[in-house]
């Protein structure tokens, strides 16, 4: 019905002149292969200076094609970022700002976050998306329309329910699972909730049958021309590549020592190849030079959690950028993108050019000669001009949006990049992160080690109005002030107070004295299976107490998600431990305490993996 009526619309009321080309291709026109890596990180390949990761068919692939060193996604998560190249538009706008697009659509999602907002908040922050909604008119659509045989393959991860997946949104052709951040398991039996992907052969790889699901789709081509998006789910954990390649790199370490993980680095291996057997195909099939080709990846590398197969050494680095995924920082969104476009960019070029993720949906269309629908707005610049003759894109600035505290690494926030200036705001000023301004001049200061908001405030002020009129200007629901807000009342140590009504932990001699409820905290790994947290405390309270923990899953503090302990009130130090289980990414723990006046004074914490490896210690000196 929905497809029905956009047909009515085609014929009765858009204009002719984006009617005709909206509804036929050109005998002329070029195919499109958008080849995306999951969580692949700025410098994660050979051709972007890895000395770790051999990339060859990216090296082969940047020979032929315009290769940008400035290229940005639109936020460093990846739904958010797959839903901007879907639209052309900023999660600011299609509402998209986190990695939910996994999770069920409900009804009774607020418009803020409210339930784990700080009070040392001064905003309440906009409530993400779940799906990519269907009133977007998609790039897919956009091709479909124009008469294009559309095909995806890979992770999608914008939409939880049918109605929602790539079928219903422009393509014809589809091999996808129910889109989960990462798969189940790389080896199949795949073990997919839902969508379309069949098991293979016990041990077959998943990233190897997504390329087999390409290449056939590209050998089952009709007169049509082709748009054909391979999102792989590599290289998103669960971290697991081929065991042979994984023994390679482990007798191949990084000469350099910054990228340390063998299974990952197996796993970049892969992918390449993959690109690889497809660069051959198009070759073989001649393919080649009529077809356009987008590489990049969705957002930033994964530098902050360890594989456990190899020792706990994190998966890859972004240095000699800030962070990663996750994060307002360099690392979290800036990220390797090629574009080849036959005969007219066809010859390795470095581009210093600024783009971002919305770019892609007119740069294609106008590559491709398909006009823009009339009723969806685009945030993206064609880089037409950019890949004919190097000139920069047709703007002041880009931004990202990203309103969603990382834990201890990030707080939730914006930046805007103007030239080689890259302004941040944080929406939640912290002890962690106690600057609301953070301005950086990336020519001089790539790694984002000196904030020089300061030393100028005319410059920080004009850029700090652009974020503002940025996201109010393209919200339906922009940062609102909390009423709430207590500025006194910032976290100590990591720790708040259990709630918003609780009193405020104080350190004291290398102590945190809780005098409310309990106390909580966000900053902490994002680690799965079995945990403990251990603490050394003394009061003379005496009674029960409850110990709860929340995950990605649902930020939340639940009590199906929580275990008793009895507080011992006669004074002396007594050491707790209290063992869970975390299906899904640890997201934080809350300590509440027996009511009491006498403050319960805490001497130590320790966040434990299932060894007793000690994750994250608080000594509150």
């Amino acid at each position: 019905m929905r497809n029905y009526f956009r047909m009515l619309i085609a014929v009765f009321l858009i204009p002719l002149s984006w009617g005709i080309r909206g509804v036929r291709a050109q005998e002329d026109a070029p195919n499109v292969l958008f080849f995306l890596v999951d969580d692949m990180g700025w410098t994660d390949s050979s051709v972007y200076g890895s000395t770790f990761y051999p990339t060859p068919a990216m090296e082969r692939l940047a020979e032929s094609s315009v290769r940008f060193v400035n290229a940005y996604s639109a936020s460093p998560l990846c739904s958010p970022s797959r839903a901007s190249i879907m639209s052309g538009q900023y999660p600011a706008r299609h509402g998209m700002t986190t990695a939910w697009g996994h999770t069920p659509q409900r009804e009774d999602d607020p418009d803020y976050q409210r339930e784990h907002v700080p009070v040392g908040s001064e905003y309440l922050l906009p409530y993400s998306r779940r799906v990519l909604e269907l009133d977007q008119y998609t790039l897919a659509e956009a091709f479909r329309d124009a008469g294009y045989r559309t095909g995806f393959v890979g992770k999608w991860h914008m939409g939880l329910a049918p109605e929602y997946w790539p079928e219903e949104q422009g393509f014809e052709s589809t091999f996808h699972g129910a889109p989960d951040p990462g798969p189940p398991s790389y080896f199949s039996p795949y073990r997919f909730r839902a969508g379309n992907v069949t098991d293979g052969p016990e041990g077959e790889y998943l990233t190897d049958r997504a390329t087999d699901e390409a290449l056939g789709f590209l050998r089952s081509r009709d007169d049509r021309p082709f748009f054909l998006c391979l999102w792989h789910w590599g290289v998103h954990g669960p971290f697991q590549a081929k065991e042979d390649l994984i023994e390679y790199y482990r007798n191949h370490p990084d000469p350099r020592g910054v990228q340390k993980s063998p299974t990952y680095a197996a796993m970049i291996h892969s992918v390449d190849e993959s690109l690889g057997d497809i660069l051959d195909y198009l070759e073989e099939a001649g393919l080649d030079e009529n077809t356009i080709i987008v590489f990049t990846s969705d957002n930033g590398g994964v530098e902050w959690k360890g594989v456990k197969a190899d020792g706990g050494v994190p998966a890859t680095s972004n240095a000699p950028l800030k962070k990663g995924k996750g994060t307002i920082f360099e690392g979290g969104s800036r990220v390797p993108a090629m574009i080849r476009w036959p005969g007219v960019a066809d010859r390795e070029r470095v581009s210093e050019a600024v783009i971002t993720g919305v770019d892609y949906y007119p740069t294609l269309l106008e590559m491709c000669g398909i006009a823009k629908h009339p009723d969806q707005t685009i945030d993206g610049v064609s880089l037409v001009p950019t890949l004919k003759a190097g000139t920069p894109p047709d703007r002041e600035a880009i931004y990202c949006f990203f309103p969603h505290n990382f834990g201890e690494r990030s707080p939730a926030g914006c930046w805007v990049r103007m030239g080689d200036w890259k302004l941040i705001e944080n929406f939640y000023v912290s002890d962690l992160h106690p600057d609301r301004y953070q301005l950086y001049n990336l020519e001089a200061d790539l790694g984002e080690t000196e904030n020089l908001a300061e030393q100028y405030p005319e410059r920080t002020r004009q850029m700090a109005r652009m974020l503002k009129d940025h996201y109010r200007t393209l919200c339906d629901r922009p940062p609102i002030p909390n009423p709430d807000y207590d500025p006194s009342l910032l976290p100590v140590a990591g720790w708040n107070g259990a709630d918003r009504h609780s009193g405020w932990p104080e350190t004291d001699a290398g102590t945190l004295i809780v005098t409310g409820r309990g106390i909580s905290t966000r900053g902490l790994p994002r680690e799965t299976g079995s945990l403990a947290l251990r603490w050394t405390a003394r009061s003379s309270r005496e009674g029960q107490g409850r110990f709860f923990w929340s995950d990605r899953s649902d930020w939340q503090f639940r009590r199906e998600r929580s275990t008793e302990f009895r507080l011992q009130g006669d004074g002396r130090r007594h050491d707790y431990i209290m063992d869970f289980e975390v299906g899904d990414e640890l997201i934080g723990v809350r300590i509440d305490v027996p009511r009491g006046e006498d403050p319960v004074v805490m001497e130590e914490i320790e966040l434990l993996d299932g060894k007793g490896r000690v994750l994250r210690r608080w000594d509150f000196e």
